[in-house]
């Protein structure tokens, strides 16, 4: 993979690769740098986590059949909400893009996982509740409209607590008819009624900004996120950050890791599916009687049944989930 211009003095710093420079008739050389093809992954997967997004480019013609310069485009755009590399992928956790609108007197939330199909959408009236979401779900990156940073969140805590990106976007991603036109198109519906988004209008700019943002960076149909759930913030208990740090949940206080906290004694889930399943369910205590005595009771027949759970975790023993799949197609 080769790097150049600016773009190869980022490389060179951040990777630690030899910059080197090629004549373009001008008195100084063009800055370029480069890393082999087939070890190309590991050199992104290092950009990701430092917070870039990267663009791949490839030959779209033969160079046999070229006029002069052999034409290339971009494919993908990898970014950290969006990266398939499952070598920088956690299985047992959603790897969540978040995006989220600002406008005069609330917030429009939509968030998706690429590599599960995952998809959501909410609405919050203040800075806080917000703020409750996104510590709920820890998404590795953040799209967003201007007005979100003065919006009183304090997005320097969140690149330096939680490790987020945050991107701004263009004021027309957010646009009402375009978002609306754009999850119609995707979902392959004539109304939003059809999606139960109609009560949700600043969750509908948020989702199709988020999905107008997909496309423009997979280059691809997203076809697996089939669904789209919309639900109330206050359908499960209200935790915030700092109860959630202290109760330990999913990662210690001081070490930051998974041994020593709750989830940690619990996880006995044999697939990733199941990890993040359990997961989700200790970051969102449910609050509604009957879907916890539901919850119960599902768990209540598993348990009186040893037979039946024994050859359950048999049959799911061998269930990976692979992310190439989503990059081939």
């Amino acid at each position: 993979m080769c790097i150049r211009d600016r773009d190869a003095l980022t490389a060179s710093r951040e990777l630690n690769i030899t910059l080197t420079g090629r004549a373009g008739g001008m008195e100084e050389k063009i800055p370029m740098c480069g890393v082999p093809y087939h070890s190309v992954d590991n050199y992104i997967a290092k950009l990701i986590k430092k917070g870039y997004r990267i663009a791949i480019c490839e030959q779209v013609e033969d160079p046999k059949k070229a006029k002069g310069l052999v034409k290339r485009e971009v494919i993908r755009v990898v970014t950290p909400g969006t990266t398939l590399d499952a070598t920088s992928l956690d299985e047992s956790r959603n790897n969540y893009l978040m995006s989220i609108v600002s406008l005069e007197d609330h917030f429009g939330c939509a968030i998706a996982d690429i590599t599960t199909g995952d998809c959501f959408l909410t609405e919050v009236d203040k800075p806080q509740k917000l703020l409750d979401e996104i510590n709920k779900f820890v998404p590795a990156e953040i799209i967003c409209n201007d007005a979100f940073f003065m919006s009183g969140v304090d997005t320097e805590d969140l690149k330096d607590r939680l490790r987020i990106c945050i991107f701004p976007l263009d004021n027309w991603y957010f646009d009402d008819s375009l978002c609306q036109r754009t999850l119609k198109e995707h979902f392959h519906v004539n109304t939003l009624e059809g999606l139960g988004l109609q009560d949700y209008d600043s969750g509908v700019i948020a989702a199709g900004a988020l999905f107008q943002y997909l496309n423009e960076t997979q280059k691809t149909a997203l076809s697996h996120m089939a669904t789209i759930h919309p639900y109330t913030a206050d359908k499960f208990m209200l935790i915030d950050s700092s109860s959630r740090r202290n109760l330990e949940l999913v990662e210690t206080l001081r070490e930051k890791q998974k041994r020593g906290s709750l989830i940690w004694v619990l996880d006995k889930t044999k697939t990733a599916m199941g990890a993040r399943a359990l997961r989700s369910m200790i970051e969102q205590p449910l609050i509604n009687k009957d879907e916890i005595i539901n919850r119960q009771n599902v768990v209540e027949e598993l348990c009186n049944n040893q037979i039946d759970r024994e050859e359950l975790r048999e049959y799911m023993n061998p269930i990976s989930v692979s992310y190439t799949h989503l990059r081939a197609h």
